[in-house]
């Protein structure tokens, strides 16, 4: 029997964690000199650790104020994924809803991780949007996809997401959960 596959999905707001953070990062590192470095977004790769250079070039270039989601936002987010995973039978092990990014840990939906995660995103977005009666940008462009193979890596990501500091709305198995 083979090991079970979940996608560990993440994404932030607009304009909060930009290429080049010294918290990490998964985008292009832009060259001083021009040019720039490919991002590492593959399976079992490690992030990049903050750049100066490429932080700064990418505040420069955004296009609107950072998006923080509030509690009523983010409850917004949660409800769209439980929504989204139960209309094509996916599954949300759990998901973390933060005022700056999300978590997901999804099973049962193809193993193709950034189209996965381009239907999460739009929807929420879509949805975050109707909520507030104006489209808006609130999601960075792209994410993090990565693949986690067998019951102990799922086990040790959900753990992961279940522990986020921070976390104004959450999903465990497909439920939408308010944390107290």
């Amino acid at each position: 029997m083979d090991d079970p596959v979940a996608l560990f999905i993440t994404w932030t707001t607009y304009g909060t964690w930009l290429p080049g953070d010294e918290r990490g990062y998964v985008s292009n590192a832009i060259l001083p000199q021009g040019g720039s470095l490919p991002k590492q977004n593959q399976f079992d790769t490690p992030y990049v650790v903050g750049d100066a250079h490429t932080h700064g070039r990418a505040r420069d270039l955004q296009k609107s104020p950072a998006v923080w989601l509030t509690a009523a936002e983010a409850l917004v987010v949660a409800n769209s994924l439980v929504r989204v995973a139960t209309e094509r039978g996916w599954m949300i092990l759990r998901a973390a809803v933060m005022s700056n990014h999300v978590h997901t840990v999804v099973i049962d939906c193809p193993l193709d991780g950034p189209a996965v995660r381009r239907v999460l995103k739009g929807n929420t977005q879509a949805d975050l949007s109707n909520s507030v009666g104006e489209n808006r940008r609130w999601w960075t462009r792209r994410g993090s996809d990565r693949r986690r193979c067998g019951e102990r890596s799922i086990g040790e990501t959900v753990r992961y997401v279940a522990n986020q500091w921070g976390k104004m709305a959450e999903v465990i198995e497909n439920v939408v959960v308010i944390p107290s």
